[in-house]
């Protein structure tokens, strides 16, 4: 927690911190209660009309326990590591996370 008074920009992000973690909680729970309920054409329409943001492809070492559990929570794995990304991202700028230490690119601290 924060013993001063959180910037425009902070509040923003913390509120976008809680609404994905939230969102994550609820995706999760529906998708431990329909994986079994959902026809496999389904997973087709999506990708066949995106409406997600623009995307940059990376290749990125892990840890390979850390991605063997991701894959086993099954389809759309990489999506999940990309939102819990982004959760601790509105983390960190909402100053709801802090990293001594942490730098952007500019190399100024978090």
């Amino acid at each position: 927690m924060l013993d001063r008074k959180r910037s425009k920009t902070e509040e923003r992000s913390l509120a976008k911190l809680i609404d994905d973690l939230e969102e994550q909680e609820i995706a999760f729970e529906l998708y431990k209660r329909t994986r079994s309920l959902v026809p496999p054409g389904w997973h087709a329409v999506e990708s066949r009309h995106p409406v997600k943001p623009k995307k940059t492809k990376l290749t990125v070492t892990m840890d390979a326990d850390m991605v063997a559990w991701f894959r086993a929570l099954g389809r759309g794995y990489q999506s999940r590591m990309n939102a819990i990304l982004r959760a601790y991202m509105h983390g960190v700028i909402s100053k709801e996370i802090e990293q001594k230490g942490d730098l952007d690119w500019r190399g100024e601290v978090i």
